[in-house]
């Protein structure tokens, strides 16, 4: 059985996934933004324009389910999406947003992780879509990604702006992270040495039910 999270321990996992990464450079120094559920009706939230390579714990903002501060400063400026992620999916304990830069880049291309080119991302979180573009900090935003998160995605990227992963804690957020921005390089070394196949549907069926997903 899984051992209760105090904000205590929290606090410092969320520091040190921000540190993790800025220092593997899936984010900019101010980029990004994490949260997780502490209990049943708070969340803690990386602050706005703090640089994430340097959080300290006192940093982090305690706020309620609808958005108010109990105890912080000013909460990361997509705290809608955050807030919008939990309400939809109740049982959810952390959101890692990032901007892991060739990802990003395949989805300025018009290009994006689904279908996949590879089969490890299926077995790490599943089909990673791309959300059409939205203005970022905007009520737009939680908007665009509803029917993804309806869809039982795990992880997405928003075009033009960064990955989200919906997870169980912050460490695992950072590791999937890194799961697609690996996944970019490839799809992007591939289609610069000629063309990028994905793989086909019937497989990518095959491979996530192996996943069990």
């Amino acid at each position: 059985m899984r051992a209760p999270v105090t904000e205590p321990s929290l606090r410092k996992a969320l520091c040190d996934a921000g540190r993790v990464l800025y220092e593997r450079g899936l984010i900019g120094p101010t980029d990004g933004n994490l949260s997780a559920r502490v209990g049943d009706g708070r969340l803690l939230c990386t602050p706005s324009g703090v640089h994430k390579g340097a959080l300290r714990e006192g940093d982090l903002v305690l706020l309620d389910l609808d958005g108010r501060v109990i105890r912080g400063g000013r909460a990361s400026t997509e705290l809608k999406l955050h807030l919008a992620l939990y309400a939809q999916r109740p049982g959810l304990a952390c959101v890692v947003h990032a901007h892991p830069p060739s990802a990003v880049g395949l989805t300025v291309a018009g290009w994006g992780l689904d279908p996949p080119v590879v089969p490890e991302i299926l077995f790490a979180m599943g089909r990673v879509p791309t959300v059409p573009y939205a203005s970022p900090t905007t009520s737009d935003v939680p908007d665009a990604v509803a029917a993804v998160v309806a869809a039982g995605c795990e992880a997405f990227m928003l075009a033009r702006h960064g990955s989200v992963v919906m997870c169980d804690d912050p460490m695992t957020g950072v590791l999937r992270t890194e799961i697609i921005e690996h996944t970019a390089k490839i799809t992007i070394a591939a289609r610069s040495a000629g063309s990028a196949t994905p793989l086909p549907e019937d497989e990518i069926r095959r491979l996530l039910a192996l996943a069990g997903r």
